[in-house]
């Protein structure tokens, strides 16, 4: 049983995928099949919105480690948002935002995206 609620959202040229509650042992499976969905949309930019997040362990980085892999085999490119400090910080120890950019808000991941 996951304390994760996932939802689903078209922001062109973004799905965005908003997570709410804690990323902990139960995730991978919620988290890829939001993925899929997203993925039937079309899009080839998925972002992953952080800001509900209360607590995120070892389990719930695994499934954003794996989410990351499948978005490459398919040339995909999964953006991230609304991380605390902490978590940005190790997500950058962990080399996962050089696969993942962060950004501060929707607005500038949509400008990064059509600057490109």
């Amino acid at each position: 049983m996951s304390d994760l609620e996932v939802g689903l959202r078209d922001a062109p040229p973004l799905v965005i995928i908003d997570l709410r509650g804690e990323m902990t042992t139960f995730v991978q499976e919620p988290l890829m099949r939001t993925y899929q969905e997203a993925l039937a949309t079309g899009t080839t930019h998925v972002m992953l919105n952080f800001r509900e997040v209360g607590y995120l362990n070892s389990a719930g980085i695994a499934a954003i480690i794996g989410l990351i892999g499948e978005a490459r085999k398919t040339n995909q490119r999964i953006l991230l948002m609304g991380l605390t400090p902490h978590y940005q910080v190790v997500f950058d120890m962990m080399g996962l935002t050089a696969f993942a950019p962060v950004f501060e808000s929707e607005e500038s991941a949509r400008a990064a995206i059509e600057s490109t």
